[in-house]
């Protein structure tokens, strides 16, 4: 299931967890838009509140890497932000679980 935060006005929704594993399915983090013209950034952040990949590219998500390297099963929070249809800023976040 996809989630978003309550009180996001729900125009972002990300996978729970997701398995960037190689096999075509699910191999990236990257939201569902909803009433979203422009995204002004969508970042992804460790245990550590490390950011592990930001874009700003709505067709773009992570790979689960960073630098290079495959980063732990855990839990990563996302934040993502963007100018829905009517021009308002509109912000919302979640965590998801890397799975392999």
């Amino acid at each position: 299931p996809v989630t978003g935060t309550p009180g996001s006005n729900q125009h972002f929704f990300a996978p729970n967890a997701w398995t960037p594993n190689g096999d075509g399915t699910n191999d990236r983090l990257k939201p569902i838009y909803s009433g979203i013209k422009e995204l002004s950034y969508f970042r992804v952040f460790n245990r550590w509140s490390q950011l592990v990949f930001e874009t700003k590219d709505m067709g773009d998500g992570w790979d689960g890497k960073l630098k290079g390297t495959l980063q732990p099963l855990e839990v990563y929070v996302w934040i993502a932000s963007g100018k829905d249809d009517s021009g308002k800023q509109v912000t919302a976040k979640g965590t998801s679980l890397l799975l392999r």
